[in-house]
Formats: structure tokens, sequence, C-alpha cells
């Protein structure tokens, strides 16, 4: 899961932007038109038009009070980031939301139903999906699981309404001025500072000197210094970096020979998971072995069934935001039994896009556990507010959503598990224990 400063996602970067970031380990624990929204099939569906059903509607200052609330997940269907995103992060909600309703989760026995609208590509889309999801379904709280809220984040303010979110768009997200808004992995901190955990990583892999590359948007410009930083505040040679490059249009041939000559032995990239498999593949042309990388937006049963990316991606070093299924812990088992049973999901790990759903979900449904016995808007807003550790069933590092600008970007939750690509599995290069990263006081690398 990034979450950047002043970022405005240009559809040329869009994709490479939003898989720059995302995704935090111990607390909690739809289908779609751009003209309008439609109801997620499972336990909690209905037709769409109430935020509540024998109950108050859920808007402005609404309550859930009821037998039935509804949320509605906005999230892109169409346009040039919708195959990040798309019908499998509607699943990945609507798995969670029926976990809830069987599970009976809800203090009141209320149960939860799930609207979705197309977010598009742009943000007047953004909005328009927003407004629809709140004026027509009366939603009690929006999901924002795409890349262009920060076309409607103002409006929704102004409606105080509940907000819960991938947090990737821009930097509304990490401010104090819009308390409806929570980020699911962690408000993050703007300035881009240096921090500890990821060089030590390096390191143990046999790591001497580091490379950075990524695309010229400021998400990937500032998450790439701010990761060069934190390996010269570690002592570690940066002799090359190119935060230049553009998005599906690079000679990697020529970055190759770059980093051959920087003697570089690990890799980071801020760029899309296709780009960055092109340039690793330049780079073994050229001889230059790697003992580590860096690459988010890896880590998701898309790659292993894509036969030449698994090809491309053997050996190759990723983040994973949240457990690795691999793990088979208590969180991954919980994920993964409910994506099966809920979504009829059977293949080891989920899909990339499942992510942004069921963790904006999962969010959503702890807001309504601490709601109070009558919920309302205010009081979600208010008692979320409130929550200090929150890891999503042990799925990701503690997010604390009393605090805005508290989270490294990049690193939700303050921390990543590493995995590597070998065979047809994502092997935890970490165990179970993530790479923890803490900010080092005093710096910036905005």
């Amino acid at each position: 899961m990034a979450m950047p400063t002043k970022r405005r996602l240009l559809a040329a970067a869009a994709a490479a932007t939003l898989l720059t970031g995302v995704a935090t380990a111990c607390s909690s624990s739809s289908t779609t038109a751009a003209a309008g929204s439609s109801s997620a099939g499972g336990s909690g569906t209905g037709s769409s038009g109430t935020g509540t059903t024998s109950g108050a509607a859920a808007s402005g200052s609404g309550s859930g009070q009821g037998k039935t609330i509804t949320l509605g997940i906005l999230t892109p269907l169409t346009g040039p980031v919708a195959s990040s995103f798309g019908q499998e992060t509607i699943e990945g909600a609507q798995a969670r939301i029926d976990l809830a309703n069987a599970s009976h989760e809800l203090p009141n026995g209320e149960q939860v139903k799930l609207v979705s609208v197309d977010e598009g590509s742009s943000p007047q889309t953004s909005l328009t999906g927003t407004q629809q999801l709140v004026q027509n379904d009366h939603v009690f709280t929006v999901l924002a699981a795409g890349a262009f809220f920060y076309g409607a984040y103002r409006w929704a303010a102004q409606q105080n309404v509940p907000v819960v979110g991938d947090g990737i768009d821009g930097p509304e997200w990490n401010s104090s001025q819009y308390p409806n808004m929570f980020a699911a992995f962690g408000s993050t901190d703007d300035s881009y500072p240096s921090y500890t955990g990821m060089p030590a990583f390096f390191k143990a892999q046999g790591g001497t000197s580091y490379c950075g590359v990524g695309y010229n948007a400021p998400s990937t410009v500032g998450n790439g210094a701010a990761m060069a930083g934190s390996m010269k505040a570690a002592g570690v040679p940066v002799p090359y970096t190119n935060f230049g490059i553009a998005a599906g249009n690079a000679n990697f041939t020529s970055i190759a020979l770059a980093i051959k000559q920087a003697k570089c032995d690990v890799l980071g990239s801020q760029m899309t998971l296709g780009d960055t498999l092109n340039l690793i593949s330049a780079l073994r042309n050229a001889n230059v072995s790697l003992k580590a990388t860096f690459i988010q937006g890896g880590y998701g049963q898309d790659l292993l069934d894509q036969p030449s990316s698994l090809s491309a991606a053997q050996g190759v070093d990723m983040a994973a935001g949240f457990e690795p299924s691999s793990l088979n812990t208590a969180g991954t088992k919980w994920m993964m039994s409910a994506l099966k049973t809920y979504v009829n999901w059977t293949k080891p790990y989920p899909a990339a896009g499942m992510e942004w759903g069921w963790f904006t979900a999962d969010t959503a449904i702890e807001g309504l556990k601490v709601a109070g016995a009558n919920p309302t808007q205010q009081s979600f807003i208010s008692n979320l507010r409130k929550v200090t550790s929150f890891n999503h069933e042990g799925l990701t590092c503690p997010v604390d959503y009393s605090v805005f600008g508290n989270t490294n970007q990049q690193f939700p939750g303050n921390c990543t598990w590493m995995v590597k690509v070998e065979g047809s599995q994502f092997v935890s290069l970490t165990g179970t224990t993530p790479v923890k990263v803490a900010t080092i006081a005093g710096t910036s690398n905005s």
C-alpha cells in the first residue's frame, strides 16, 4: 500500500504510483456501472437505495440502528488503473462483509450490505461516484478503494460521511482537518523521512551498495529518495539513482549498464512490477548479480498466474505489506478461508486487488463495532479515532488511528514482510516477523 505527498496521479503513471506502497501484525480482531451503483452479492445483499433498512437512513449524522447497514465501495472498474483494482477489489470487501455477517460480529446483530460504484479514471468521476453512494444509496460509510478520491474528499468531509480508504491518492488522508477520513493502513508522514529497518534487511542479504530507480512522479520520487536517504544513514553507499523514468517507455538496457557501472548489488524500484522485471532482465543480460531487491505491487496470485512474469520474477525479492499466505498463520487462514467460502477464491494467494477491498472493509467493520449500541456516523468517526492498535487479526502491524502522520510511506503500520519468488510460491524471507521500520528523527527527503 504508498500514501504520497501532494500526489495527483497522472493516468500514465497512476498504476505505478498505486503499486508503490501498501499494507501493514495484533488487534481486531458489487458490481457496478459508472451511471449508478449496484448491490454486491453475499449475506448482506439487498436493493440499492437505503443506508439502513428497518432503521434510520445512514446519511449526514444518520443512525445505523436497525437490521442492515450499507457500506458503499468506490473502486476503478474502468480506465487505466482498473487492472490494479476491479472486481477483485469488490470481492475482497464482500468476503470480509459476508464473514462479519455470518459471524454476527456487530454487537447489536446488524447485518452489513455492500453496494459499489465505478470510480472511473478521474477525480471528477470519483466525486460523481461518491455523490451517488451518499445521495442515492444513502451509505453509512464509503470505502474509497481507488486512485482518485482527491476529487471527492472535500465534498465527503462537508457531509461528515465516514470514509475508509487505501489512502494512496493524496495527502488529505494525513490531515487532521479531515477527521472523517481513515487510511486503513495508517496516516503517513508526508515529509518522506529516512528510516531504519530496511537497510539492516538488505545488509543481512549480503547487500553492500544501493541503487534506486523510479518514475518522475511526486510520490515515487519522494519514496525513492527516502529509501536512498535511509541507506546513506546506515552507511551503505548509494552511487546511482534515477527517478526520472517514463512509465512503460524506458531504455532499460542503458539503465542496467549504469547500475552495473555503479557496482550496486541492491536495487530499490519505485516502478510497476512489469517495468521492474524488464529492468531486472536487462541487469541479468548485463551479468549484474543482485543480492536483494525492493519491489512493491508484486505479491499476489496474479504474478504466479502469468508464466512470462513468473519466469522473470524467479529469485526476486518483493515487499508484502500483510502476512504472506504461505506462512499459514491464524490471520492468513482467517482471510483465505473467507475468500474461499464467500467469493469462491480457491487459489493459494489472494489476488492483488483483493487487498484494497478486504482491508478497507475490515477497518470499516471495526468502526461499526466501536461505534456504540446505536451507531451513528459521528460515533463511528469519533470512536474509531480512539483506536490505537488495530492489526486486522494479526495480518498487519498495528495501526494507530488516533494520530496523523505517524506512518512511513510504503510501510503502513511501519513494517513489511519480504518474500522471494521461488517456483510458484512466495517464500517469506522474514519468517513470521516483519521488518520493522522506524523514522530517523529530524530527517526529510521531500
